[in-house]
């Protein structure tokens, strides 16, 4: 069996006044609405922008991705600009392969 590792979400401000979210672990079926919950909270809240740091992430699967979409989709609805700052190569490959590369602001490389 494979040992998981907790999500951790971390926020914090950055210097231009945006939310960053800061990801590590594991994001999949059993944490996925940790996630959603926080996103939900936070576009309650004044956030104009919100930033992703998904570079500490270990495992994504597709509930992973499916809330990072829907995370997506929550801040266009409450007028929050969305974007990825930092990743993995392997979530960068995966992007591509799905189109998401598409709809999510990725960082360039």
């Amino acid at each position: 069996m494979l040992e998981k590792t907790p999500l951790r979400i971390e926020v914090r401000r950055t210097p231009s006044d945006a939310t960053l979210l800061v990801l590590s672990g594991d994001l999949d079926y059993d944490t996925a609405a940790g996630l959603l919950t926080l996103a939900e909270g936070l576009s309650r809240r004044d956030v104009r922008h919100l930033e992703l740091d998904l570079s500490g992430l270990n495992f994504v699967d597709s509930s992973g991705v499916a809330a990072l979409i829907n995370v997506y989709n929550a801040a266009r609805d409450h007028g929050v600009a969305m974007r990825i700052v930092a990743l993995t190569s392997y979530l960068r490959h995966m992007f591509r392969v799905t189109a998401l590369d598409q709809i999510f602001d990725l960082p360039p490389g």
